[in-house]
């Protein structure tokens, strides 16, 4: 390896670069020292050893939701929940959207692609504007199975409200 001074390059017919405000210093040039690593190898042997390692994959995400419905508002329920229904096809991420009810218990799931598009669904101006009925309740959800809702009251809860991923 040798070292290449800005004289030498000069001495082949390379010029210097000149500003307006100063001329040039000469540059030197420094010689580049390959270290080895822990396994011996050079860093640009190791380098062309590394294979590269891809981001990991979005991880689904499911948002389960429980509530208790009286009947007297369980169409005005289920009609607010086709209404985000309708809300969230048209988001980016967003993979299906399930209610089950049995009596005047509903469970309400939507499933996405990843947790940021499911936050970014839950932080848009459809999803904010859209407001359940009152006068239902909801369970905590457990351990992984999402967030609850904005703005409804809990029944029975002995743990307390977290981010629930």
């Amino acid at each position: 390896m040798a070292l290449v001074t800005s004289g030498m390059l000069r001495s082949q017919g390379y010029r210097t670069l000149q500003t307006r405000s100063a001329p040039a210093r000469p540059q030197v040039c420094r010689p580049v020292v390959a270290q080895a690593g822990p396994n011996g190898a050079t860093a640009p042997a190791a380098a062309k050893q590394a294979k590269p390692v891809a981001a990991p994959a979005a991880k689904e995400f499911t948002n389960i939701n429980k509530f208790i419905v009286p009947k007297p508002i369980q169409q005005a329920f289920v009609a607010a929940w086709r209404q985000r229904e309708a809300d969230m096809q048209g988001q980016p991420g967003f993979m299906g959207f399930n209610v089950i009810s049995e009596g005047d218990s509903y469970t309400v799931s939507s499933s996405w692609a990843s947790i940021p598009e499911w936050e970014a669904w839950s932080l848009s101006e459809e999803c904010r504007r859209s407001h359940l009925p009152q006068g239902i309740w909801q369970f905590v959800p457990a351990k992984g199975e999402g967030f609850p809702e904005d703005f409804v009251p809990f029944k029975n809860y002995d743990e307390p409200v977290n981010a629930k991923y």
